[in-house]
């Protein structure tokens, strides 16, 4: 294999991709989500974590220059450590620093505008070429065909572009690192139904995720949770392939989930604890190997994975155990004053001094709004600032560190007292039914919810209301009663979870991930700006999953023409019901967007009827059955197109030819 390059890049593409339905589904997710992708700032703490990648880009941790700005200096979402300012999810900016370097080194020849107009039409481009491939088209036909119309948008972005400054390639480079991560979470989604069902299902899985979930709401916004989401799958998904391999075989795998639980924990670590709790706590019940030289590996590669984290907070506060969302926080009222004329730094910002949020125990209390307009200031400003020293300063004259032990000690009580209280204070939301209403099925506006930062504008939506898949999930108490009557039959089922099926070992792991993260984040909810939920983003991706489970689910996409034109259809009729709704009401955004929740609700209800329906009885047609799950689908679809192309416009569309479009629709 080492001496044909060729051969290698195939052997290469499986490991990565599984097949070429695996490839397809990936560049197809890469090329949906550029279609609405806006290079500007959304959320408010996005300035923040953009200025830190450019900050890595440039080869340390600290910012030092302010590139992106809400106003002149302000910086919500920094923290502060001996005179420095720092941002935080570290491990996410990290995959994107190469990002940075690529299209930097990109626009010395090329444009901004065109190198990401090129960049898109390039892997629209391999797609068609991996379509061809497929025995159910004509290869020629297909390519011809899906060539001219990526040469005819590229054209199109070409005669219609914009100039885009070549400092917002930082920011383009953070966006584009979600949408790599977002379309790699279809990706492990697509394997890990496929090596349970089949690959139908598996294609299915994949693509909804990306067109049919909240995913495909948060590709193109840099937040942290659409990487964590992906990392979660990819727990799962090594966990399961460990479950159906033997041997060295089924460790490596083994071992590659602890390594996935531990990078999280460079990105947020308060996830990453219990992600890495939950996953020990299912593999010891579930492992055929416990042998203390299985333990020894998983153990050595969690710790090698968690060892970038550590690092970081060495080099930022000399306390491995201290994560930079704990340090101080500049707070969203900083201002950082520019260079002035003679070059020296500015001032320390207003509210320097401000106290750590929470303890880190849960997400930092960040403001999250829409952009008020689409122009940030130019140049840049160098934040300095003197802050007290705190007891773990290590220089001037300040004490000395603490020990190894201390800071060990340090670590596990502070572990032990947020985690603790996180769980504790969620396990208490549980038993308030109108709170957990307003958080699972129904927004609107919420009393006690202050929606004053987004201008009174109710643009949250709740778990169903962002995914009404998850209304196929109303079959599992059928499905469960039948597993019930299973096991008080004449043969009773092994109740040893180390001698079950993989895929029950895999719906454990699933479960409990899903239970600990929904629970230890119930207390933040419902929350203004959350948008779909997004703390709970990692718990929707399983529940992807869960929804491809259902034996119902999985029998609507048994026709695929059927079930592709069938979501066609839906997503046709959603997309002239909204727009109508839109345009004869003449809604705001809020009322939009709640206009657009109602809608998927009505859809959640349609797809819960039809697959219990067809749970429970024979007279229910897998045709529609189809219509019913595709229903949903489409409508949540529409919402991801309308919330890039009317509801929330900021920013600039990386394709020209996208915004020509979006002018001719209604504004709000």
């Amino acid at each position: 294999m080492s001496d044909d390059p060729r051969g290698w890049l195939v052997a290469v593409g499986r490991w990565c991709f599984g097949d070429r339905r695996g490839l397809v589904l990936w560049l197809g997710l890469v090329c949906w989500f550029g279609l609405t992708w806006r290079v500007g700032f959304f959320i408010q703490d996005t300035y923040a974590v953009a200025n830190t990648l450019v900050a890595m880009a440039n080869g340390q941790l600290h910012v030092t220059e302010l590139r992106y700005s809400l106003t002149l200096g302000s910086q919500p979402g920094l923290h502060q450590y001996g005179g420095r300012f720092y941002g935080r999810n570290y491990g996410q900016l990290a995959l994107a620093v190469p990002l940075v370097w690529a299209l930097e080194a990109g626009a010395t020849v090329v444009a901004p505008r065109l190198l990401l107009s090129g960049l898109w039409a390039g892997v629209g481009l391999v797609l068609v070429t991996q379509v061809a491939e497929f025995d159910r088209f004509d290869r020629g036909r297909t390519r011809a065909v899906g060539s001219v119309l990526v040469v005819v948008l590229f054209v199109a972005s070409v005669l219609t572009a914009t100039d885009l400054p070549t400092d917002r390639l930082g920011l383009a480079a953070l966006q584009l690192s979600t949408i790599l991560a977002a379309a790699t979470a279809g990706l492990v989604l697509y394997r890990l139904v496929a090596r349970f069902h089949d690959r139908r299902a598996g294609l299915a899985a994949g693509a909804a995720l990306g067109v049919a979930t909240p995913v495909g709401f948060w590709a193109t916004l840099p937040k942290r949770h659409t990487v964590v989401a992906t990392l979660v799958l990819g727990v799962v998904y090594a966990f399961a392939v460990s479950r159906t391999r033997e041997g060295d075989a089924a460790l490596r795998a083994r071992a590659g989930a602890y390594a996935l639980a531990g990078y999280i924990t460079w990105i947020h670590a308060f996830e990453a604890l219990f992600v890495g709790i939950v996953l020990a706590a299912v593999d010891m019940l579930t492992a055929r190997d416990r042998s203390l030289r299985a333990l020894a590996v998983v153990g050595l590669v969690l710790l090698l994975a968690s060892t970038p984290m550590l690092a970081t907070n060495h080099a930022i506060s000399g306390n491995p155990a201290q994560p930079p969302r704990v340090l101080p926080n500049v707070g969203p009222d900083a201002e950082f004053a520019p260079p002035s004329e003679d070059g020296s730094g500015g001032e320390e910002p207003a509210g320097g001094g401000a106290t750590p949020e929470g303890g880190g125990a849960t997400p930092a209390g960040n403001v999250t709004t829409p952009e008020p307009n689409n122009t940030t200031t130019g140049g840049t400003a160098t934040p300095e600032a003197t802050p007290a020293a705190t007891e773990t300063d290590t220089g001037g004259d300040g004490p000395s560190p603490p020990s190894l032990l201390n800071t060990v000690h340090n670590g596990v009580d502070t572990v032990s007292a947020f985690a603790g209280a996180a769980v504790v204070r969620g396990f208490a939301v549980l038993t308030q039914p109108e709170r957990l209403w307003h958080v699972f099925v129904r927004s609107g506006t919420i009393p006690g919810v202050s929606y004053g930062i987004n201008d009174s504008e109710t643009i949250d939506l709740t778990v169903l209301e962002a995914m009404p898949l998850l209304g196929a999930l109303a079959a599992l108490p059928v499905l469960a009663e039948r597993r019930r009557r299973a096991a008080i039959g004449p043969t009773l089922p092994t109740l040893d979870p180390r001698d079950w099926r993989p895929a029950r070992q895999t719906d454990l792991l699933v479960v409990a991930l899903a239970t600990v993260l929904t629970v230890v984040y119930l207390p933040r909810l419902p929350l203004f700006s959350t948008l779909t939920v997004r703390y709970l983003h990692p718990v929707i991706a399983l529940g992807a999953y869960a929804v491809w489970r259902v034996p119902a689910v999985r029998a609507a996409v048994s026709d695929t023409r059927w079930a592709v034109g069938s979501y066609l259809a839906s997503l046709a009729l959603a997309l002239v019901v909204l727009l109508m709704g839109i345009s004869g009401l003449e809604l705001a955004v809020g009322e939009a967007v709640q206009y657009n929740a109602l809608w998927n609700l009505a859809a959640a209800t349609v797809c819960a009827v039809g697959v219990v329906g067809w749970t429970v009885s024979d007279r229910v047609s897998d045709r529609f059955l189809a219509v019913a799950v595709a229903l949903p689908a489409g409508f949540t679809t529409g919402y991801l197109l309308l919330s890039g192309l009317v509801y929330f416009r900021y920013g600039s569309y990386a394709f020209d030819v996208v915004r020509v479009g979006a002018e001719s629709l209604p504004a709000l």
